[in-house]
C-alpha cells in the first residue's frame, strides 16, 4: 500500500517547451528566410546601419593617424640613422 501511495505522489517527467527544445526534437521547422528582407524596417530607427557608419569613420581616423605616426617615426629612424653614419665616418666628433 505504501508503494501505491509513492506512485501517486511521484510527479511525472515535465518536458522543456521552449523553441529551441522543440525545434531540436524536429517538432517545430525553421522556416526559410525571405531574400532581400530585414526586421530593421519593423523598428523605428536603423540603428546597425548608424553603428556601422560610425565604426567606419572611427576605423578612418585610427588609420590616418596610424599612417602619419608611421612616417614621423620613418623619418625620425632616418635622422637617427644619418647621425650614426656620420658619427661613424667621424664626421662628426
Amino acid at each position: 500500500m505504501l508503494d501505491d501511495i509513492e506512485k501517486l505522489l511521484e510527479l511525472p517527467e515535465i518536458r522543456e517547451v521552449s523553441t529551441q527544445s522543440l525545434r531540436a526534437e524536429g517538432r517545430v521547422p525553421r522556416l526559410p528566410q525571405m531574400p532581400g528582407v530585414s526586421v530593421d524596417k519593423f523598428f523605428m530607427s536603423n540603428a546597425r546601419e548608424i553603428e556601422a557608419a560610425e565604426y567606419a569613420y572611427a576605423v578612418g581616423i585610427a588609420y590616418e593617424e596610424k599612417r602619419r605616426r608611421d612616417l614621423i617615426m620613418r623619418a625620425k629612424a632616418r635622422a637617427a640613422a644619418r647621425l650614426a653614419q656620420a658619427i661613424a665616418e667621424y664626421r662628426i666628433r
